[in-house]
C-alpha cells in the first residue's frame, strides 16, 4: 500500500470517511497513524470518529474513545479515565503501571479512576506506563484511540498522547484527535504543529458538503435523481453543513417533495443541537445576530450579549463557517425562527427588550424598535410609548392592521396618562375594525362617553362613527358627527360626502338637515355635494342616468377606506338597480381584490355580500348562495354588525328561489342584531322573511313582515318609494288571502309611484296585477312585467314571471283564441331568458339559436322570434310586406307617434302604454324614418297630413288617448 504523506487535506465528510478507513487499514497492517481532524461546528468531526470506531470494532480492533470537556480540563487523567472506563478493556492489562497501587482491581471495578487521578498528580511516570500498556495491546490486535474536542484535554492525558505519537509509527495503533478550527489557538491546539513533523501524522480539515454530495445523499434517500435545483437550494439554506443539511433532507422527505426545500421540525432540532454547547456561548451569539438583523455587527452583538468582542468575532466566524450565518447575517427566516426557538421563552423576551432599547439609542426606525417591543410582549418603558404609536401609524399606511393593533395594545398597557390612553383607544377602534369588529367594543364605550362630553378629536370621531355605523347606532353617529362638525379643523368635502352616503346606506334617506348633522357649505364642495345628492336619489326614483353618473364618479374617485366603504357599496348598488349589473359586479370584484390585498377582512366580507346580491339579481342562484355563505363565514356571527342583513337576505332569497325551504328556515333562525331591523339592510331582510312566509303558504305572517317594511319607510321618508316595493308585496300577500280587489288596488298604487323611475317596482306590481286581472288581460300584463325585469337585467324575477305566465297559459286561463299579439310575448321572453342564462355561463347566444330554444320550450303554435311584443307589432310579416310599403307606420308606431305629437314625454308615453322607455324610443326612431322627418318638430304636421283620422280621434285638444295594448 502506498504510504500517506503528512500534508494537509481539505476533504468533505464523505471523502474524509474514506481517508480514515484507509488510514485504519494501514495501521492495522503495522503502519501506525495519528490523524487530527479539524472543522467547524457541526461539520461532522464526531460522526466521522464514531463511524470509524464502529467499523474498526467490526474488523476486530480494540477501540478506546473519550471526549474532553471544559469542566474536566483541570482534572489530571480525565481523558485517560474516559478511555479506560468507556472501553471493553480485558481485565488482565495493563500490568506495569509503575507506582499506582491497585490498578488491576481498578480495571476489574470498571475503571474507577479516582485513585488513579489522585496518584498521577504526584507521579509523572504514569503516562509512560499507560503508553507502554497501550503499545502492548496494539501488538496483540489493532488498536484505535479517539479523543474528541482535544482543546479541552487535561495536561496529563496530553502527555500520554505525545508519548504515543512518538512510538506508534511501526505499531498496529491508530490515534484520531479532533479540534475546532475557528477558536483562538490554545496551547492544546498547537500540538498539531508538533505532530506535523512526524511522517505518520495526517491533518484533515473538513469542508462543507458540495452540491454534488448533497445531490448524492438525496438520490440515495429518494431512490432516484432529485430535481435539478434542489441540491443547490439545500446547499444555500444549510451552507453545506452536514448536521443542518441532513436535517433539511429529512424534512424534505417528510414533506410534499415538490422540488423545493422544506424547513420543518428536523431542521429546528438540528439548529438547537448545533447551538446547545454550554462550553461556548454560540446560542447567545447566534440569537443576538438573529434579533439584531441589519444591526448585527460584532460591536452591537457584544453590547447585547455582554461577551468580549474578540470572542464574539470568533463565534460569528464559526457560525459563518458552519453555514448558519452568511457574512455575519441570518439569511433565511426559517433559520432565524429556529435560532430564536432554541431560547427559553423568558430569555427570548428579555433579548427582544434589550434589542429594542439598544436599537432605540442607536437611532433605529420606530418600526424596528416596535417590532422588538411587541415580540417581548412586556409593558414598555415611557420612552417606548411614542415609538409604538408612531410605528402603528406607519403600519396602517401599509395596511398592516395586525402589527398596528399589537403596537397600540402594548402602548395602552404601558401608558399612565388619561389623554394619551384615550388617543390610543381611538386609534385602536379605527384600526381593529377592519379585521375584528367585535374587538372594538372593548374601547367603544369610553369613546362614546367622550363624544357626549364633547372631548373627542377628529380621529376619535371618525373611529366612533365607524363603530356606530357597524352596530346600527344611529344616535351615536349623529351626535359624533355634530362633534366632528364643531371642531376647528373642517372636514374635507369628499369625506363629508362619504359620511352622508354611509349614513344613508345604513339608515335610509335623510329627512332633515339636523339629523344629517350638516356643518355648512365648504369651499370647493359643490361637486361632491352634487355627486352625493345625485346618488342619494336612488331611494326616490331608483337607478337612472343621474344615479349612474354619480355612481361612476364615486367609484372612480374614492379609494377604498373605512369612510368610503358604504359610499362605494351604494354606488355599486345604484349601477345594479339601473340594469348595469355586469359593470356593478366588475367594480365589486375589483374592490374585493383590493380589500384582500390590504388584509381588510371586514371590507372583503361586506363587499362579498354585495356581490352575492348582484349574482342573485342575475339569476345565478347557486353562485349567489355560495358567495353569501362565504361572506358570512369570513367574519363569523360575533363579528358581524347590522351589515349581516345583506348576506343573510341573499341566502334566504336564494333558498326560496330553489325551493329549499328547510334551509331557508335555518337562515331565519340565525340570530341577528336587534338594531339591524331599523336599517335599510334590515328592511330587505324583513321583506325576504315575508316572501319566505308566502312561499310556505303563511300569508298572514307575510303581511305582518310587509307592514313592518311599510312602517319603516314611512318613518324615514314616505316619498322614498324605491327603498322597498312594499305595496307590491302586500298586493301579492292579499292575492294569496283571496283579497283580489285589495291586491289590484295596491298594485295600481305601486304602478302609479314606480312607472317613471322604478322598473323593478313596476314589474312586481304588473305581475301581481296580471294574476288579479281577468284572463283576457293577463298575458299583456305579464308581458309588460317581463319587459321591466328584462330592462334591469333582473334574471331572477324575469324567470319567475315567465314561469307564472307559462303556468297560466298551460292551465288554460289565457284564451287561446285571443289576439295574436297577446299570446306571442311568452315564448319571446322565454327565449331571451334562456339566452341570458347561456351568456351568464359563457355560452355565446349564437351557439344555440333562439328558435331552437323556443322550439324546446313552448308548443309549436307559440313559437316566434326573440323580439319584444312592441317590436313584433312594428315589424310586418312577409304577407304584410306585400300589402304595405316601407313608409307605413305599424299600429304600435302610430300610437307612440300620436302621443309624441301631443307633446307627451317618452316616460309619459311609457307609462300610458305600459311599455319601456327604450321601446318608445325605438318606435319613434322607426316612425321618423318612415315619415321622412328628423324629429318631433314636424311630427304633428306630418301625422295630420298622412293619418288625419288618427289625429282627429283626439282632436286638437290633446286629450288622453286612452290605454291600449300597443305591444
Amino acid at each position: 500500500m502506498r504510504p500517506f504523506d503528512g500534508r494537509r487535506r481539505l476533504l468533505e465528510p464523505e471523502g474524509a470517511g474514506s481517508f480514515l478507513w484507509k488510514s485504519f487499514e494501514a495501521s492495522a497492517a503495522g503502519a501506525g497513524r495519528l490523524v487530527v481532524i479539524s472543522g467547524g461546528v457541526g461539520s461532522g468531526k464526531t460522526t466521522l470518529q464514531s463511524e470509524l470506531l464502529h467499523n474498526a470494532a467490526g474488523a476486530g480492533a480494540l477501540t478506546l474513545s473519550a471526549t474532553a470537556a471544559p469542566d474536566e480540563q483541570e482534572i489530571n487523567a480525565a481523558v485517560l479515565d474516559q478511555l479506560l472506563a468507556n472501553s471493553p478493556l480485558p481485565i488482565d492489562i495493563p500490568s506495569g503501571l509503575g507506582t499506582v497501587p491497585s490498578t488491576q482491581s481498578a480495571f476489574e471495578r470498571n475503571s474507577d479512576w479516582t485513585a488513579v487521578s489522585r496518584y498521577t498528580q504526584a507521579d509523572t511516570r504514569i503516562p509512560r506506563g499507560f503508553c507502554d500498556a497501550f503499545l502492548g495491546l496494539a501488538r496483540e490486535r489493532p488498536l484505535v484511540i479517539t479523543v474528541d474536542d482535544l482543546h479541552y484535554a487535561d495536561d496529563l492525558s496530553l502527555k500520554l498522547i505525545l508519548q504515543l505519537q512518538l512510538r506508534i509509527r511501526f505499531t498496529r495503533m491508530m490515534v484520531i484527535l479532533s479540534q475546532p478550527d475557528w477558536l483562538p489557538q490554545t496551547a492544546n491546539m498547537r500540538l498539531s504543529a508538533r505532530f506535523a513533523r512526524q511522517p505518520h501524522f495526517h491533518f484533515v480539515q473538513l469542508q462543507p458538503m458540495s452540491r454534488r454530495a448533497i445531490g448524492s445523499a438525496l438520490s440515495e434517500s429518494l431512490d432516484g435523481a432529485p430535481s435539478h435545483d434542489l441540491p443547490a437550494q439545500l446547499h444555500a439554506l444549510g451552507g453545506g453543513n452536514p448536521l443542518l443539511t441532513t436535517a433539511l433532507i429529512d424534512d424534505y422527505l417528510a414533506g410534499e417533495r415538490d422540488g423545493r426545500p422544506a424547513v420543518g421540525p428536523a431542521y429546528a432540532r438540528a439548529v438547537h443541537a448545533f447551538l446547545d454547547r454550554p462550553d461556548i456561548k454560540l446560542l447567545e451569539t447566534a440569537s443576538a445576530v438573529a434579533v439584531l438583523g441589519d444591526y448585527g455587527g460584532t460591536e452591537m452583538v457584544a453590547k447585547l450579549t455582554g461577551i468580549d468582542p474578540d470572542a464574539v468575532q470568533g463565534m460569528m466566524d464559526a457560525l459563518d463557517l458552519a453555514g448558519l450565518l452568511v457574512r455575519g447575517k441570518v439569511q433565511h427566516p426559517s433559520t432565524r425562527a429556529a435560532i430564536l426557538g432554541s431560547l427559553a421563552p423568558g430569555a427570548r423576551s428579555t433579548l427582544h427588550s434589550k434589542a429594542a432599547e439598544l436599537k432605540y439609542w442607536n437611532a433605529a426606525t420606530p418600526n424596528e424598535v416596535a417590532s422588538h417591543l411587541v415580540a417581548a410582549g412586556e409593558t414598555p418603558a415611557a420612552w417606548a410609548i411614542p415609538v409604538l404609536r408612531h410605528a402603528a401609524g406607519q403600519a396602517m399606511l401599509s395596511d398592516d392592521v395586525q402589527f398596528a393593533t399589537q403596537c397600540l395594545e402594548l402602548a395602552l398597557s404601558g401608558s399612565t396618562d388619561e389623554d394619551e390612553q384615550r388617543a390610543i383607544r381611538q386609534s385602536l377602534v379605527h384600526n381593529t375594525w377592519r379585521v375584528n369588529p367585535s374587538a372594538v367594543s372593548a374601547y367603544g364605550s369610553s369613546l362614546r362617553e367622550a363624544a357626549y362630553e364633547g372631548t373627542l378629536d377628529g380621529p376619535g370621531c371618525f373611529a366612533l362613527m365607524r363603530h356606530a355605523l357597524w352596530h346600527g347606532d344611529r344616535k351615536t353617529f349623529v351626535r359624533t358627527h355634530q362633534v366632528l362638525s364643531a371642531l376647528p379643523t373642517s372636514i374635507d368635502p369628499q369625506t363629508e360626502a362619504e359620511l352622508h352616503l354611509a349614513y344613508q346606506w345604513h339608515f335610509g334617506p335623510v329627512v332633515g338637515k339636523a339629523e344629517r348633522g350638516d356643518s355648512g357649505t365648504h369651499a370647493g364642495s359643490a361637486l361632491w355635494d352634487r355627486t352625493a345628492a345625485g346618488l342619494m336619489q336612488i331611494w326616490r326614483r331608483g337607478g337612472d342616468r343621474t344615479t349612474d353618473a354619480s355612481a361612476e364618479r364615486i367609484l372612480q374617485n374614492c379609494r377604498l377606506s373605512d369612510t368610503s366603504l358604504e359610499a362605494l357599496a351604494m354606488a355599486i348598488m345604484a349601477l345594479a338597480r339601473s340594469g348595469n349589473s355586469e359593470r356593478a359586479e366588475r367594480w365589486c370584484r375589483q374592490l374585493i381584490r383590493e380589500a384582500d390585498q390590504r388584509g381588510a377582512v371586514t371590507w372583503h366580507a361586506m363587499l362579498d355580500g354585495l356581490r352575492a346580491s348582484i349574482l342573485l339579481q342575475r339569476g345565478e342562484v347557486a353562485a349567489a348562495a355560495e358567495r353569501a355563505r362565504a361572506s358570512l363565514d369570513m367574519l363569523g356571527e360575533h363579528n358581524w354588525g347590522v351589515s349581516i342583513a345583506q348576506p343573510l337576505t341573499v341566502l334566504l332569497l336564494a333558498d326560496i328561489a330553489r325551493g329549499s325551504y328547510d334551509e331557508a328556515a335555518k337562515v331565519l333562525r340565525r340570530p341577528v342584531p336587534e338594531a339591524m331591523l331599523e336599517t335599510v339592510g334590515g328592511l330587505g331582510y324583513l321583506r325576504a322573511c315575508g316572501h319566505f312566509y308566502l312561499a310556505t303558504k303563511r300569508p298572514l305572517a307575510a303581511v305582518s313582515q310587509f307592514q313592518k317594511c311599510q312602517q319603516l319607510v314611512r318613518k324615514w321618508d314616505a316619498t322614498a318609494a324605491s327603498l322597498v316595493p312594499w305595496r307590491s308585496d302586500l298586493a301579492e300577500a292579499n292575492l294569496h288571502l283571496g283579497n283580489t280587489a285589495m291586491a289590484r288596488d295596491l298594485a295600481k298604487q305601486q304602478i302609479d309611484l314606480s312607472t317613471d323611475h322604478d322598473p323593478y317596482g313596476s314589474g312586481l306590481a304588473l305581475r301581481v296585477l296580471a294574476q288579479a286581472s281577468p284572463p283576457a288581460e293577463r298575458s299583456a300584463l305579464f308581458g309588460r312585467a317581463a319587459e321591466c325585469f328584462q330592462s334591469l337585467g333582473d334574471q331572477l324575477e324575469l324567470d319567475r314571471t315567465v314561469r307564472m305566465a307559462d303556468k297560466a297559459l298551460r292551465t288554460g286561463t289565457v284564451p287561446r283564441g285571443g289576439r295574436h299579439t297577446d299570446q306571442h310575448w311568452l315564448p319571446e321572453q322565454r327565449g331571451l331568458a334562456e339566452q341570458q342564462k347561456l351568456s351568464a355561463r359563457g355560452i355565446p347566444a349564437q351557439a344555440v339559436g333562439v328558435g331552437q330554444v323556443q322550439a324546446q320550450s313552448v308548443p309549436a303554435p307559440a313559437r316566434g322570434s326573440a323580439v319584444t311584443r312592441a317590436e313584433r307589432a312594428a315589424v310586418p310579416s312577409a304577407k304584410q310586406t306585400e300589402a304595405h310599403d316601407a313608409t307605413v307606420l305599424s299600429e304600435a308606431e302610430q300610437r307612440v307617434a300620436q302621443l309624441a305629437a301631443l307633446d307627451h314625454t317618452n316616460r309619459q308615453i311609457s307609462s300610458r302604454l305600459f311599455i319601456t322607455v327604450s321601446t318608445v324610443e325605438q318606435h319613434l326612431t322607426r316612425a321618423y324614418k318612415k315619415l321622412g322627418i328628423s324629429g318631433r318638430g314636424t311630427l304633428s304636421k306630418e301625422l295630420w297630413t298622412r293619418y288625419p283620422q288618427l289625429m282627429a280621434s283626439n282632436g286638437s285638444s290633446r286629450s288622453d288617448p286612452g290605454v291600449g295594448n300597443v305591444a
